[in-house]
């Protein structure tokens, strides 16, 4: 199996990738709403049925210990999927008791409270003279963060004696399970892009140096392009051809990797990173 990949194919049948081979998946489904990357989705059902073809695939091909995180949202109110209908339908509990059919189980819930939301730009939250008092509704500033593990044990291949590999600062500020972490201020590769920082903390706190962490919604390559910063080997699949060339666009930037964590490279600075030209040159043509 090669590792350091993304393919350009559908996660629900991920045969590039064995059996037992990783240790890690990290990464976001389609919110179910209606963006441009979805317009393959025709309904509810068939949005859950994906989430619950892929997730099948995807204990597949994790270690037994390993672990399986999920950041995603509940379906918002009125969206086409219930015609404008303000219901807010929720998609963790069906997604918990299909993994747990699949011997995957809960094992930790983080919220993501986004402290850059733009909430005064969504049609839902307008407040004037003609909003009817006790009709309010709630736009969440905040998305989950599920982890699962496949088997009721731990991996076999680590132990304490294999050291930690977060600081102690740290655990006490992610051990809380919520996490203020800025969203992305403007979606220049993807519709739904995530911040790097909230990959960099599940990649952290459940992979070891050396595992292999695979996204099965690669989307514009945050997850690839963190887990290697991270130590980490990457794998991933993408439905879509022009986000699997931003990906590959992305990945071959060898700007893209000089900000290393600075726990695995002593003296090693900082540095922003912009969007080189060639994903600007491809983004916008995908927008013409």
């Amino acid at each position: 199996m090669e590792i350091d990949k993304i393919y350009l194919g559908d996660s629900r049948n991920m045969d590039k990738i064995d059996d037992e081979s990783v240790h890690l998946v990290f990464g976001s489904p389609p919110y179910g709403i209606g963006k441009k990357y979805e317009a393959y989705l025709n309904g509810f059902d068939e949005y859950l049925q994906l989430l619950y073809d892929v997730y099948a695939e995807v204990s597949r091909t994790v270690i037994p210990g390993g672990k399986i995180g999920i950041n995603i949202c509940d379906i918002a109110t009125g969206s086409r999927y219930n015609e404008g209908f303000p219901e807010e339908v929720m998609v963790i509990p069906k997604l918990v008791d299909h993994l747990k059919s699949l011997g995957c189980y809960l094992y930790a819930r983080c919220v993501w409270v986004k402290t850059s939301f733009p909430w005064t730009n969504s049609p839902y939250t307008h407040f004037g003279s003609k909003t009817q008092h006790s009709e309010y509704r709630v736009l969440p500033s905040w998305e989950y963060v599920f982890i699962f593990r496949k088997g009721e044990e731990q991996r076999k291949d680590k132990s304490y004696k294999d050291g930690l590999y977060i600081s102690k600062n740290e655990w006490k500020e992610w051990v809380t399970g919520v996490w203020y972490i800025n969203s992305v201020s403007r979606n220049t590769l993807h519709e739904a892009q995530f911040p790097d920082e909230l990959a960099k903390r599940v990649i952290k706190m459940y992979s070891f140096p050396g595992d292999i962490v695979l996204d099965c919604w690669m989307g514009s390559g945050t997850v690839a392009k963190v887990a290697h910063k991270l130590g980490r080997k990457y794998l991933g699949y993408e439905l879509d051809p022009d986000y699997h060339k931003l990906c590959l666009a992305s990945l071959s930037q060898k700007d893209l990797f000089l900000d290393y964590d600075p726990d695995l490279i002593e003296n090693q600075e900082e540095t922003e990173i912009e969007a080189p030209d060639i994903l600007n040159e491809l983004f916008n043509e995908r927008n013409e």
